[in-house]
């Protein structure tokens, strides 16, 4: 069997579906290949024993620029995380609060705050302002050091999965944008209603269980050994499949383990994310039922709790830092699933978005390791097609 598409679409995630949605709204033909049996990628959902499990904790920035083109965001049904963070502590976790957006706050954060704010390191400022591509941890070492340990060093290692904060600081800067001015929030049905929403609306050009092999010019060859045949061929696949189809050697991604776990009373006061010491190898602690009832079925009798971690610690390890983070017992604490997503996040490459003859990549690994980051690589695919579709199709109305 061949089929014969203007524009042929490797993988289902974010990106892809960005891709193939500026696709669909610019009338040009398009086929999506996904290997796996639902749309997604890394942004995955699993429904065990009345509990909904995402793939390790993840969560939708309302405020990502491409998300909000993508979709209307006030439309999906989103619950949002307190506008905060736990701190972590001896003894109960410390509440650091927008004030702005809970007003009854502001004294409370101003009296936390002081605990934090000290006099910056002003050579680090220095260094900063010389350094020509300032990492994470650069941008960091501007703040009091009891700021930078307490908050923004836990912050972006959950985030990035890099303890190190090696990444570009232009990251964290565009992250805490976001944070500030819009909320944080979990999907009712978990994280996999997000691309099973967009994918949807393109229900009827997805074909699932169809992995591709090789990719050629104009051609791309599927597992049962059919070929497609297209004008385009966007490669919307992380870097290892990448590198399985075309040989590419990219960086290595990073992986990131994840625990779900059911405690037998409510942990937090507010449904805020928990920051842990740097010293953890718990990285975070989000109550998500808290957040999103839904989770546990509506059941007040269950608390789920999900934490993003070292991917190299025990179980042993991590049991005991988890109890030691939410400060309860370790039996008071069922390990529903310990996991790792392998390649969770890409580091940064200068792999260009177009490799061959009309063959495109999209993937968050080209502009940041974030969900807005996919789409966007997916949108500008799709864009390098349709500026060239339209070139032609304005050339041979000419010639007519």
């Amino acid at each position: 069997m061949t089929e014969s598409p203007a524009v042929a679409i490797v993988g289902a995630g974010m990106a892809g579906l960005a891709a193939a949605h500026y696709l669909a709204i610019n009338h040009i033909d398009f086929e999506i290949y996904e290997a796996l049996e639902k749309p997604g990628g890394r942004v995955a959902t699993k429904h065990v024993d009345g509990l909904t499990l995402d793939q390790g904790f993840q969560i939708v920035l309302e405020d990502y620029p491409e998300l909000r083109r993508l979709t209307a965001v006030s439309e999906l049904p989103l619950n949002r995380l307190y506008p905060g963070v736990y701190l972590h502590e001896t003894g109960d976790p410390l509440l650091l609060s927008d004030p702005r957006r809970i007003p009854g706050t502001k004294r409370q954060t101003l009296r936390t705050l002081s605990t934090l704010l000290r006099m910056p390191d002003w050579r680090s400022a220095g260094r900063y302002l010389n350094t020509t591509q300032p990492t994470i941890k650069d941008l960091g070492a501007l703040l009091p050091q009891p700021l930078q340990d307490t908050v923004f060093a836990p912050l972006f290692r959950g985030i990035t999965a890099d303890p190190e904060l090696t990444g570009p600081a232009d990251f964290a800067r565009f992250i805490l944008k976001r944070l500030l001015n819009g909320y944080a929030s979990l999907p009712t049905g978990g994280m996999a209603q997000l691309p099973a929403i967009v994918a949807e609306r393109l229900s009827s050009h997805i074909h699932y269980l169809h992995r591709a092999v090789s990719v050629a010019t104009g051609q791309l060859t599927l597992e049962d050994g059919s070929s497609v045949q297209a004008d385009w061929i966007i490669l919307a696949v992380a870097p290892p499949a990448l590198e399985a189809l075309l040989g590419l050697h990219l960086p290595p991604m990073r992986s990131i383990g994840y625990i779900h776990a059911l405690s037998r009373r409510r942990l937090f006061g507010v449904p805020a994310v928990l920051l842990t010491s740097l010293g953890s190898p718990i990285y975070t602690v989000a109550p998500v039922s808290d957040i999103s009832a839904s989770y546990v079925n509506h059941d007040p009798e269950r608390h789920l709790i999900t934490a993003s971690c070292d991917p190299t610690a025990t179980p042993d390890e991590l049991r005991t830092a988890l109890a030691l983070a939410v400060n309860c017992e370790p039996e008071n604490l069922e390990f529903i699933e310990l996991g790792v997503v392998k390649d969770a996040l890409p580091r940064s490459t200068r792999t260009v978005a177009e490799i061959g003859q009309r063959v495109l990549l999209a993937g968050d690994y080209l502009v940041s390791p974030s969900m807005n980051g996919a789409i966007e690589s997916g949108r500008k695919a799709a864009e390098r097609v349709i500026r060239t579709t339209k070139r032609s199709a304005k050339e041979l109305t000419i010639d007519d």
